[in-house]
């Protein structure tokens, strides 16, 4: 085995969020960016703009889809209107 393959830093192993968002995850995304109370405050513009780019395949967003749909996943009962 050559040197640099067992003398290289750990490496990680990534999910396939890219996909996800597009699949098996897409409905559970898209009921938490566009129906949750908590991404109210957001700029629903941008988090539209990006699901389409996303879902279209013309760019990977899945970093910010899944921040913004953790976050409204986090925010149910914890946040409301009168919050903000």
């Amino acid at each position: 085995v050559p040197a640099d393959m067992y003398e290289r830093p750990k490496a990680g192993f990534g999910i396939p969020l890219e996909s996800w968002l597009r699949g098996p995850l897409r409905d559970w995304a898209a009921e938490r960016l566009f129906e949750s109370d908590a991404v109210a405050m957001l700029n629903d513009g941008m988090i539209k703009a990006a699901w389409e780019e996303h879902q279209s395949g013309r760019r990977n967003r899945s970093r910010e889809i899944w921040d913004v749909a953790v976050f409204a996943e986090w925010a149910v009962g914890r946040v409301t209107h009168s919050d903000w």
